[in-house]
Parts: C-alpha cells; sequence; structure tokens
C-alpha cells in the first residue's frame, strides 16, 4: 500500500495538467469572451455541447494511457532501458532546454509520419477517425483520440527517453510545452501576434489555423509544431497561407501590420537556408489528368477525374490482350476509383495487370509536371512503372 501514491501520481499530474491547460482557455475563448474574440474566431461555425463531452471522455481515456506509460517508463525495470539521468550535474545545464529543443524535433517528425499513416484509408476509420469527429475542434479535442491512437500518441515520450539522455525536469517541460502547443493547434481561435506574419518563425511554426486547416479539410498539414516537413513532402494545404492571412486581415485590417527590416533580414536568411527544401512542396503541383505514356512499352493511358475520383483509360496497350481488347471493345479503363491521398500521391485505386489477368492494388505518385510513378503489388509482387506526360501538340503517335 505505501508504494500506491506513487502510481497515482502520474495519473493526477496528467489530469490537472489536461483540465488546467485546455480548460482555462476554453473558460476564456468559449465561457466568458467568446464575443471579444469573435474576430480571432477560425470557423464560424461553432461546435456543440455533445462535442465537448465526447472531446473530454476520450480525453479522459487518453490520459489514462499516458498515465500508464509513464508509470512503466519511470517505476518499473523498463527505465534501465532509457537515458534518463537524476543528477542534473550529470550534463551541462545548457543541455536541459537542448534536450527539450530535440525531443520536440524528434516529436515532430514521430508525429507527422505517425499521422500520414493512420490517415490511410485502411486505417482512417479503425483509428484515426475518433480525433477527426471534432471538424471543428476546441482546447478539450487534445487528447480526443482512440484507444489505438492514444497508444500510439504515448510512445513517443519512451523512443525519446531510448535516443536522448533527458532529466526529469527537462522530461515534464518538454510534455507541458507539448501538450500547451497541442491546446493552441486545437484552440478553434486564431492568437498569433500581428508581427509573426513577415518574421521567419511563421516559416518554421506551425499556427492554430494550420491544425484547425486539416480538421476541416481531412488532410494535409500533418505536421504538429513546425511546417518543416509538410512543406518538404508537399503535403501543406495550399490554402493555408490565404486562409490566415485572411483570419488576420479580419482581426487587424487589411494592412496586416508593417514589416520592419530586421524581420524581412531573418525572413531573408531562412528562405536562403531552406529554400532548397522547401521550393518544391510550395509550387503548385501540376495536375494529374491528361495523357501519359509508358516508354518501355508504348503504352498510353488517359487520366481523367470522375466524382472526385481518378480512372484512367488505356488508348493504346503495351500488351496484345490489352489491344484485341481495344479492338473489340473500343475502350478500356485501365486504372480504376484513385483517390487524391496528398498534394502529389493518389491512392486506393485498382490497375488490371493483363499477365496476371487480373486487378492489382496501386497508388499513383506524381514526381513532377511530367514523370508519374506507379505502384502496384499483388501478394508478394511488387514493382513499379514510370510513366511520361504525352505533349499534347505532339499526340499519340
Amino acid at each position: 500500500m505505501s508504494d500506491s501514491p506513487s502510481y497515482v501520481l502520474p495519473l493526477l499530474l496528467n489530469l490537472v495538467r489536461y483540465f488546467l491547460l485546455a480548460g482555462i482557455p476554453f473558460l476564456i475563448f468559449y465561457i466568458l469572451f467568446p464575443r471579444a474574440f469573435s474576430n480571432n474566431k477560425i470557423q464560424a461555425r461553432l461546435a456543440k455541447q455533445k462535442d465537448f463531452i465526447r472531446e473530454i471522455t476520450h480525453s479522459l481515456q487518453t490520459t489514462l494511457i499516458l498515465a500508464a506509460v509513464g508509470i512503466l517508463i519511470l517505476q518499473t525495470p523498463l527505465r534501465a532501458y532509457t537515458q534518463l539521468y537524476t543528477n542534473l550535474s550529470d550534463y551541462p545545464r545548457w543541455w536541459v532546454p537542448l534536450s527539450i529543443l530535440l525531443s520536440l524535433i524528434l516529436h515532430d517528425t514521430y508525429f507527422y509520419w505517425m499521422h500520414r499513416t493512420v490517415h490511410h484509408p485502411r486505417l482512417y476509420r479503425r483509428v484515426h477517425l475518433v480525433h477527426h469527429q471534432s471538424v471543428n475542434p476546441s482546447p478539450w479535442a487534445s487528447y480526443s483520440f482512440h484507444f489505438f491512437e492514444g497508444v500510439l500518441e504515448a510512445l513517443v515520450a519512451p523512443l525519446i527517453l531510448l535516443l536522448i539522455p533527458m532529466h526529469p525536469l527537462s522530461l515534464f517541460l518538454f510534455t507541458l510545452a507539448s501538450f500547451s502547443i497541442n491546446v493552441y493547434g486545437h484552440l478553434g481561435y486564431e492568437i498569433a501576434p500581428r508581427w509573426f506574419r513577415h518574421s521567419w518563425l511563421f516559416e518554421l511554426l506551425n499556427t492554430s489555423t494550420h491544425h484547425n486547416l486539416h480538421h476541416a479539410q481531412f488532410r494535409g498539414n500533418y505536421g504538429l509544431y513546425f511546417r518543416f516537413w509538410d512543406r518538404l513532402m508537399g503535403t501543406e494545404h495550399p490554402d493555408y497561407v490565404r486562409e490566415y492571412d485572411k483570419i488576420q486581415a479580419r482581426r487587424f485590417g487589411p494592412a496586416g501590420g508593417e514589416r520592419s527590416w530586421w524581420q524581412g533580414v531573418w525572413g531573408g536568411f531562412f528562405v536562403l537556408v531552406l529554400g532548397g527544401l522547401t521550393v518544391a512542396a510550395t509550387v503548385e503541383t501540376p495536375s494529374i489528368e491528361g495523357q501519359w505514356t509508358d516508354p518501355e512499352t508504348g503504352a498510353v493511358v488517359a487520366i481523367y477525374e470522375a466524382d472526385g475520383l481518378y480512372f484512367g483509360r488505356l488508348i493504346e496497350g503495351g500488351h496484345p490482350a490489352d489491344n484485341e481488347k481495344l479492338r473489340a471493345h473500343g475502350e478500356l479503363v485501365w486504372m480504376k476509383n484513385f483517390e487524391r491521398s496528398c498534394v502529389a500521391e493518389y491512392c486506393c485505386g485498382t490497375i488490371w495487370a493483363p499477365k496476371r489477368r487480373k486487378t492489382i492494388a496501386a497508388r499513383l505518385i506524381l514526381e513532377d509536371g511530367r514523370t508519374l510513378r506507379i505502384e502496384g503489388s499483388s501478394g508478394w509482387l511488387k514493382g513499379q512503372r514510370i510513366f511520361k506526360r504525352v505533349d499534347p501538340a505532339a499526340g499519340v503517335d
């Protein structure tokens, strides 16, 4: 019995953190002063009381999971496998803030790829749909996860402790900063100051608008703290900056504030450093629609959109069987039911494989305006084909 308080404490700390850091902003923005912050509201519609109750219920479940993981890594023999240290003198004092920063970077990377994974159609409804029931999120939605997603969210702490040394103080401040930023992302109100838009920080950090757009549109903007991975991988929502500017114009007027010379210097420096990484992500991705040819076989397919899905009509086949069907029927829908999963990827469709006499699951990756990679799998067999865009002026031979 004497050991019981040590197991209760992590649960109490997680509960207090959740209800204080999510409850105080909710009280300010949703109960006491909603009219005063009406211009800050990202979505015009309002969530209902049943939404708040659902978010709190699922968040309590996540809180239990986080507490259980905390107990496992801090108060069981598993602690020996971590790099947690208790004596501050074991490392320089500057390592405390640096370890927190590194933890945030590691967490952002882990979260981005985990988040994109649970958006896969085969996982979305089973794992991630609970969180996206909050189409117009509130601070209470910060921990509103399905049980399995709650486990995935909790695993980042032991992963970080396996990779870098951390003092309990650093771990506490990391979790405090992490949840505070999470609450800001689900706040439903944009509170960034006027100067933020024209500083280098805007190019680096996410905002409440950034994550709110993900909840409203269900795709893109997968990062937690930083814009880095979304911009590098081309998954940042193309309307993000425009929507952010629209809200800031409503708050501060169309001018959006004056840009000082030092902000311009910092912004220019950031663009030079990360320009090579972000240019591909910031350029508008060309449409996948049009004619594409396989240079190896000479097959030509015309890709078109219908009811939000993408299909490919075979114009000329690369195999005798395809050409026989074309001569007999005049048209062969070779690719079916592809859905745009992010800026340059299309998933969950099928392609007819004439050699195997069956359809296979595939995805399309638009590498650039003229190169389309088709990745297919059938059981243990996997492969890919590269198609090149047909110049409309040249026609099809």
